[in-house]
């Protein structure tokens, strides 16, 4: 052979049952390129595979032209599923490609294929989605699962039957995804760790394995559960991070646009407070050995997607099925490898009870009437500035302001509302930080610790902070004497606690993320010089949301977010939920936009505040001004004097 003929095109480098039960194809095409300088006639292209796992494909004749690939498509290799279906090891195998003329070969290439065990997983790198088949809804054991579930179902809620969707109603859907928890619970399954190459190809055992065999990795587990939750009518996901996957589901009947979902924020803001359009569960504590309830796995759960580094994506298994990706059937192995484990019965106590009820928002205004664009409101958003040089846009974190420890907001904000002092403190000497590329502290493998010492620290009315004893002073010295200045000089005050913060890019393909205050509580600081020490405490003024950014979002974004104004308000003062909530569904469609549950205290204000302020926080006073008011409703609002003039 001179190999006058070379060969082209896209070739899968590995092919497992689940693969191709959802026909995924070896060869999507193939090319022939003719080297030489004549015509070369009645070429067929052959491929057969060693070992015999599919059947010798060969097309039609051809005549190749000098110097031009050709393009041979559909390349259809019928491969054998029984083959397949029995492999329990992967082997590598190979595909011989050849140009047949008169029966003579005149060109040959071998390419290297990996088979697949039956129950091997291909990893993140390629096809990943195809997850979803270890997801076996019909699985005998499965229905087993659920028949145990409908148990816990019958006793919390005096039914036993699952309704998927059917009642529109969250929390019912949460009871269904808790009853089910309980169930795997019961089971008393042990978890194993995954290989340490968790990332590329891997065994995931089926239910009956995971089962039976009374283990399972986290990716397992997910799936089992996710196999349940579909039994029942229930959309589930598989969500993949570094060295660990879990489970989640949506508690409305959607899906994302995608099999694969590799925005973050588009999991964390469904998965919020108030949004609660998913809810997402870690697998791992249902295991022997642990006794977390629903709800303490949603947390769990949760913590996982705080870096989006480590964030790969979240596979939508109801997504999948509409693209064609269908569950393997089950296959069922009498007296097989595994050997049951008995760790002992659960006691009662340590199996979930009923998850905790949703706040499912029902005042949320999405598309409620618009605000009256009155002179006064085009006066206010004129002196709005909207560039980046403003803190309430563009917050950068200095020496101007100070982190607080705070893991929920909300109760912050409630018992600074009732006129409650707290005092500012530094970072616990026994504490390791990390500073994230935003200059925003985050705790590194300390979240347990961090939680402890806000709950201690918070019920003696004390905020801990991020930053040693030296350096907390100097910014508070900073945030007193520029408190001072804006009162003397403007009567104004500029500092504020800032409780949330909305995380946005300029642009789809902007690399750098902007951050924006949600909510300002105006504050005093308070410095006890016999102490050594700082006291804030809310100010006899209105809570504020950003206007500024409600401006620009409508603005630049087209994003207007309504129920806002008056800000809404709960029992202790606003409600900062709700809030978060709203802002959560007007942002819902952009990439990568999330709410950040920081809060800092600092200086926030822009160049024409003082003016601003005036306008919003005066203007019945302003209005009883004739002139004013002529401007503001455009007519003359007084009758003017009669003049008499004699002639001269």
């Amino acid at each position: 052979m001179d190999n006058n003929i070379t060969f082209g095109g896209s070739m899968t480098s590995q092919i497992n049952f689940a693969m191709q039960q959802n026909y995924v194809p070896v060869f999507r095409s193939m090319t022939l390129t003719n080297n030489s300088e004549s015509i070369i006639r009645n070429v067929k292209l052959r491929i057969s595979f060693e070992p015999e796992f599919a059947e010798v494909f060969e097309s039609t004749p051809i005549d190749l032209a000098p110097g031009q690939p050709t393009e041979i498509s559909p390349v259809n290799i019928v491969i054998s599923t029984d083959y397949l279906f029995s492999l329990t090891e992967k082997i590598v195998g190979s595909a011989v490609i050849e140009a047949v003329q008169d029966d003579e070969v005149i060109a040959k290439e071998v390419k290297t294929i990996e088979l697949l065990a039956y129950d091997q997983w291909t990893g993140v790198l390629f096809m990943p989605e195809i997850a979803a088949a270890f997801v076996m809804p019909n699985h005998p054991k499965v229905a087993e699962i659920i028949s145990k579930s409908s148990v816990y179902l019958q006793k919390w809620t005096d039914d036993p039957s699952f309704t998927g969707y059917q009642t529109r109603n969250p929390n019912i859907v949460k009871q269904q995804m808790a009853a089910i928890y309980a169930a795997l619970q019961e089971t008393n399954i042990a978890y194993t760790m995954p290989p340490a190459s968790f990332e590329t190809a891997q065994r995931v055992r089926t239910p009956d394995a995971v089962i039976e065999g009374k283990q399972g990795t986290c990716i397992e587990l997910a799936a089992l559960y996710c196999s349940c939750l579909e039994s029942i009518g229930l959309n589930s996901m598989i969500i993949i991070v570094k060295g660990h996957a879990f489970a989640g589901c949506w508690l409305n009947e959607e899906t994302f646009a995608d099999c694969l979902q590799y925005d973050m924020s588009a999991v964390t803001k469904r998965a919020a407070a108030g949004v609660d359009a998913i809810s997402l569960v870690e697998c791992t504590d249902f295991t022997a050995g642990k006794s977390f309830d629903f709800n303490t796995s949603e947390k769990h759960a949760a913590e996982h997607l705080t870096n989006s580094g480590d964030f790969y994506f979240a596979i939508d298994v109801a997504r999948t099925r509409s693209s064609g990706i269908r569950p393997m059937p089950a296959r069922i192995t009498e007296n097989g490898s595994f050997r049951a484990v008995d760790y002992g019965e659960r006691k009662k106590k340590e199996i979930t009870g009923v998850p905790d009820t949703l706040n499912t928002f029902d005042n949320i205004i999405l598309n409620g009437e618009h605000q009256e664009v009155t002179k006064q409101v085009i006066w206010e958003r004129k002196l709005l500035d909207l560039s980046l040089r403003n803190s309430l846009l563009n917050f950068r974190p200095g020496t101007m302001n100070v982190q607080v420890m705070m893991t929920d907001l909300g109760r912050l904000e409630d018992e600074i509302s009732k006129g409650s002092d707290f005092r500012v403190m530094s970072v616990p000497n026994d504490m390791s930080l990390q500073m994230a590329d935003s200059k925003i502290f985050e705790i590194e493998n300390e979240k347990d610790h961090l939680s402890t010492v806000i709950e201690s620290e918070f019920k003696n009315h004390r905020l801990r902070t991020f930053i040693s004893e030296s350096e907390l002073d100097k910014a508070m010295k900073k945030l007193v004497r520029q408190a001072k200045v804006s009162l003397e000089e403007n009567g104004v005050n500029t500092i504020y606690i800032a409780l949330g913060f909305l995380r946005w890019y300029e642009t789809d393909k902007s690399e750098k993320a902007r951050y924006a205050p949600l909510v300002l509580v105006p504050i005093d600081i308070t410095r006890k010089i016999q102490e050594k020490s700082y006291y804030i405490k809310i100010r006899d003024e209105e809570t504020q949301v950003n206007i500024t950014l409600l401006e620009m979002l409508r603005q630049f974004f087209g994003i207007d977010i309504q129920g806002l104004n008056p800000v809404p308000e709960d029992e202790n003062g606003v409600d900062l939920d709700l809030i978060f909530t709203t802002i959560r569904h007007g942002i819902m469609a952009q990439t990568r936009w999330d709410i950040e549950e920081y809060a800092f205290i600092g200086q926030f204000s822009f160049n024409r505040f003082i003016m601003w302020n005036d306008i919003r926080n005066r203007s019945d006073e302003l209005a009883q001004n004739k002139v004013v008011a002529s401007l503001i409703s455009g007519k003359i609002e007084w009758e003017g004097e009669a003049i008499d003039k004699s002639p001269m």
